[in-house]
């Protein structure tokens, strides 16, 4: 499938923002994010682990980490609606999967090419949501 540059630019400079605009999380340790696949595997990965085990607001999972949790699903909605927005040939259409699905797509995408960790997350987020069939591209 061909990726087009101008997509890539533009959901990267999504994500930048994206970050910036987060504000900082009391007790989030000062290591640096480098928007990478390792983070967002990570991140999603606790994702699921908090709803699925603990469910959300339960007094033992309350030491869980809310930044990387929040990051991962801001990540996929923003990949997802940056899409939407600026590049018309492609139809992200998440209202037709549920948010769990494109996250689990992500976790899978990743779990399954460990060699594309390095790259940049945003990339890594729509090159699985159109692997999953959640985003598709219109012939050019």
């Amino acid at each position: 499938m061909k990726h087009s540059h101008p997509l890539l630019a533009v959901v990267s400079v999504g994500a930048i923002l994206l970050t910036v605009a987060i504000p900082r999380v009391v007790g989030q340790s000062d290591q640096e994010r480098t928007g990478t696949g390792h983070e967002l595997q990570q991140d999603c990965t606790l994702y699921f682990s908090f709803l699925g085990k603990t469910g959300a607001g339960r007094e033992e999972s309350h030491n869980e980490d809310p930044f990387g949790m929040g990051y991962c699903a801001g990540i996929v909605r923003g990949v997802a609606n940056s899409a939407n927005a600026f590049h018309p040939e492609i139809d992200c259409r998440l209202n037709d999967f549920t948010f769990h699905e494109a996250v689990r797509a992500v976790v899978r995408y990743l779990d399954r090419r460990p060699q594309s960790l390095d790259e940049q997350d945003t990339v890594l987020v729509l090159r699985a949501l159109q692997l999953a069939s959640i985003c598709t591209a219109s012939a050019p």
